[in-house]
């Protein structure tokens, strides 16, 4: 498989760069794509290298995951499978509810962001020991 796909690279190199064909090449649309006359027989290489050979993706993806999560365990994040990973592509944004848990131990407030004049009424309350209060005898959100 590798031979055919060395072979395909020759080829179409060859081709491409000989002046075979000069007479058609400017019509086919693989130069407005970014490609040269060396980049596209490479993509032809690489082409018959995966339809030929699945197996080696098929080999190399969950290598791939095992190892990330190995790497990943070292530095103390912990990642439940491909799935996992593969839903983290989507992500904009993290929040945590506990700052503090994850690097002290403990959960503490440090900041809190109000959206609107309604929240500031609130957390003014909650915060001057009214409702909601943090943990009783007020002071539970710091602003």
């Amino acid at each position: 498989v590798l031979l055919i796909s060395a072979i395909t690279f020759v080829v179409w190199a060859a081709l491409l760069n000989s002046g075979v064909l000069d007479s058609v090449k400017h019509t086919w649309p693989y130069l407005d794509e970014g490609f040269n006359d060396w980049t596209l027989p490479l993509l032809f290489s690489i082409s018959v290298l995966v339809i030929a050979c699945p197996c080696a993706l098929g080999l190399a993806t969950p290598t791939a995951v095992m190892v990330g999560s190995g790497v990943g365990a070292r530095c103390g994040v912990l990642i439940k499978g491909g799935e996992a990973l593969e839903a983290a592509t989507n992500v904009d944004a993290v929040v945590f509810d506990k700052t503090g848990t994850l690097t002290v131990g403990r959960p503490t407030v440090e900041d809190v962001l109000l959206l609107s004049a309604r929240c500031a009424n609130v957390f003014g309350e909650a915060g001057e020991g009214g409702r909601g209060g943090g943990g009783g005898g007020g002071g539970g959100v710091r602003r």
